[in-house]
């Protein structure tokens, strides 16, 4: 099975605004992720979490964090995955540009 953000399997996500479309694009040229972005009015970023879910979590979620918090992934960067915030992780990203 192909993984997240290739050709044979874009990232799909529906976005409420052109603005947060943009946003979504610019973090999949990021990662050089292949993405379809619909304008709707639900939204669902679900794809889009998933991958950078894959791509930047360790693979056991009790390993230490990649962000150096001291705290075991599954109860630091894990819960803002669940919780995740577009404007948020652009403007953390745009920071560390």
């Amino acid at each position: 099975m192909f993984s997240l953000g290739t050709e044979q399997r874009p990232i799909i996500v529906k976005v409420q605004s052109e603005k947060k479309g943009e946003k979504v694009a610019l973090i999949c040229k990021r990662f050089g992720w292949h993405y379809i972005i619909g304008l709707e009015y639900t939204e669902d970023l679900t794809d889009l979490r998933k991958a950078l879910k894959d791509t930047l979590g360790p693979a056991n979620v009790y390993d230490p964090c990649l962000c150096d918090s001291g705290l075991k992934y599954k109860f630091c960067c894990a819960r803002k995955m669940k919780n995740f915030d577009i404007d948020q992780y652009v403007e953390e990203f745009d920071s560390q540009s």
